[in-house]
């Protein structure tokens, strides 16, 4: 089971930017459920509850000029590839993210910055996960 931790620590909206981007793996992870995957974080209230799961995806044109889910390979990755861990979820499954996924949200500075301008309001925090892989 992943530990949760339940600290608060106060960071500035730059150096929380620069850690999403330099260490994703403790903020995202994958979530599938119902026979469907999905890139998530989770934000909680300042006391650690409240959680709520927040599903983050991106579209980009192909050369077909037709969008298409920027994540799904690295989610794809990240099942087929990682190791299976388990979060406090009643019915789903949760995997960490693959490096192939991580590689591609280090190159999002953008959608690292909307999730702090736009996830993160009205006292939510990001939770952070330290997963304990089962071998």
């Amino acid at each position: 089971m992943g530990i949760m931790i339940k600290i608060g620590i106060e960071v500035s909206r730059r150096k929380l930017l620069y850690d999403l981007l330099d260490n994703p793996g403790r903020y995202f992870f994958i979530l599938s459920e119902g026979g469907r995957a999905a890139l998530c974080i989770q934000t909680c209230d300042f006391q650690g509850d409240d959680i709520n799961t927040h599903i983050i995806n991106g579209f980009a044109l192909n050369k077909d000029s037709k969008l298409c889910p920027i994540f799904d390979d690295g989610i794809n990755d990240s099942i087929l590839n990682g190791c299976k861990w388990e979060r406090r979820t009643p019915d789903g499954r949760d995997y960490p993210i693959s490096s192939k996924l991580e590689d591609t949200l280090c190159r999002l500075p953008d959608l690292m910055y909307w999730i702090i301008s736009k996830v993160l309001t009205g006292g939510r925090n990001l939770v952070i996960y330290h997963p304990k892989i089962n071998a």
